[in-house]
């Protein structure tokens, strides 16, 4: 197979199946480097401060790139039908040295005042922040290369490069799992910090060749004209990214205070539960996205509200299901993956509950991401920003309240409580802002496919003690018993038939 095939432009339909396999893959590399990182490391300090800091440069990086679908790429998409290609290469260009700037500035800031940031933003000891400043100063160099490399990857994907984050994925999971072989006895938890900034540094390079070889794009460095109403919607995007940043740093900042391990045991259990958004919700609603942008620009309210409601279905059904089985085999799951000498029986069991918790509402994320893309396409930025600033409000409100009553547990819980009021939210904010949408019509599916997997995941708990095969074998046949279940009642009641059409594209692609 040639090389090239992988990273070449490609359709919708064929876009969103291949980058969900291709994503199958990379993401598993990624799962792999945090099973490594239990298994070498455990839940200490140290890996506490590197969740925290990693985990606060992915919220200050996309803080910066959140402009970037929300705003950049569908005004660039109308300048390419206006101006052609040199236009749309000129604006884009613009924010690329506009992002290089932002991210110099940052890192000069973080040298010289970087422990006095961390130690406003954190609730770790003043001795442990002086004692590990290196991990903190390393840690923000990260910002930089995240935003050029989400930049980057975003762009291609509007010229319908759908693989490329996928495969950089990848390529940066497999040098920081070599690092950590390599570096391990010298550098302990520094050689994941060694190891991450070594493959960013690689992917960019390999970023910047694919844009300038193979998608043919101009590095021409000029000031475009940019529109007050762009400027106007840059303005309102970041505005309420901010309650955005604010209701994810919270829970970072709570938990650094709950003591020694506890946000390292978080982030393992989150880690499981965030994989079948990464796996499935980020592909479908990028092609989704995009196609959504075209379909507004033609005024085509009727395409765009079946692109809505098909792909939300299908989302629905392959993370409700998911949520359920990962609910009733949490303890084995991370037993399975995390369980050795330096991550203990008793870390395990809390890092499940972690787990359990945040499984329940996976679908719900995939929906509203649906429907940000929904608002973004129609660039009804100023519009949702109310919204956005008042759901992050009571995000950070419920999450505080949980956390006294429940210690640590309470961030799950609070989550829990905020996506359920956000599900039903949607249906009036859909009504005010995106009449043409038929939210309404997902919402009562999603209620249908709920009661199907609770009976379904109901019956396996009480089966889940009857299974004497070990924990790898219950896992699997926990999970090939949920899978045959759930396709004969598909099969049965046609469910979805999306999925049926995506499995016979695939086999028809491959076979």
């Amino acid at each position: 197979m040639h090389f090239l095939w992988l990273i070449k432009s490609e359709s919708y339909k064929k876009g969103a199946t291949l980058s969900v396999l291709f994503n199958l893959f990379s993401k598993g590399i990624l799962f792999l480097l945090t099973i490594i990182i239990a298994r070498y490391f455990g839940s200490n300090i140290k890996t506490d401060i590197y969740f925290f800091v990693f985990g606060t440069m992915v919220l200050f990086s996309g803080f910066i790139n959140s402009i970037d679908t929300a705003v950049l790429i569908p005004e660039s998409m109308q300048l390419r039908e206006k101006e052609g290609n040199d236009g749309a290469s000129a604006f884009l260009n613009f924010f690329l040295a506009v992002y290089l700037l932002i991210g110099i500035v940052f890192i000069m800031l973080m040298y010289f005042f970087g422990t006095t940031v961390f130690g406003l933003i954190s609730k770790f000891p003043e001795k442990d922040i002086l004692l590990y400043r290196n991990y903190f100063w390393l840690g923000s160099l990260f910002f930089i290369f995240q935003i050029l490399t989400n930049f980057i990857n975003t762009i291609l994907t509007s010229l319908k490069f759908f693989s490329i984050p996928m495969l950089i994925s990848a390529i940066n999971s497999c040098i920081v799992i070599a690092g950590i072989f390599l570096l391990k006895a010298d550098y302990d938890v520094l050689s994941i910090f060694i190891g991450g900034l070594f493959a960013y540094a690689i992917n960019l390079i390999f970023l910047l060749f694919v844009m300038k070889k193979i998608a043919g794009w101009k590095f021409n460095f000029v000031s475009p004209r940019i529109t007050k109403k762009t400027w106007s919607n840059i303005f309102y995007a970041q505005l309420g990214q901010i309650t955005t940043i604010a209701s994810s740093m919270f829970p970072l900042y709570l938990l650094s205070g709950f003591g020694t391990g506890i946000i390292s045991i978080m982030n393992y259990g989150k880690n499981i539960a965030d994989i079948p958004n990464s796996l499935v919700t980020a592909q479908f609603s990028n092609v989704s996205g995009i196609k959504l942008n075209e379909q507004v620009a033609r005024h085509d309210h009727e395409g765009m509200n079946e692109t809505f409601v098909r792909t939300s279905k299908l989302l629905v059904f392959i993370l409700v299901p998911v949520g359920f089985y990962l609910f009733v085999f949490a303890a084995p799951v991370v037993e399975l993956f995390y369980q050795s000498r330096n991550f203990t029986a008793a870390a395990a069991r809390e890092s499940a509950i972690f787990l359990q918790l945040l499984s329940v509402t996976v679908f719900s994320i995939a929906v509203n991401t649906m429907v940000t893309r929904v608002f973004i396409a129609m660039q009804a930025i100023r519009q949702a920003f109310i919204y956005q600033v008042v759901l992050n409000i009571l995000l950070i409100a419920a999450i505080w309240l949980c956390t006294k009553q429940y210690g640590a547990y309470g961030y799950p819980v609070g989550i829990i409580m905020v996506n359920v009021v956000n599900y039903v939210g949607m249906y009036f904010i859909c009504k005010q802002l995106a009449p043409a949408i038929n939210y309404l019509e997902v919402l009562r599916y999603t209620g249908l496919i709920m009661v199907i997997n609770a009976v379904i995941a109901t019956a396996l708990y009480l089966a889940v003690d009857y299974f004497k095969a070990g924990v790898l074998l219950n896992i699997i046949l926990g999970f090939l018993m949920y899978l045959i279940i759930l396709l004969l009642l598909n099969a049965t009641f046609k469910l979805n038939t999306e999925l049926s059409h995506i499995i016979k594209h695939v086999t028809k692609r491959f076979y």
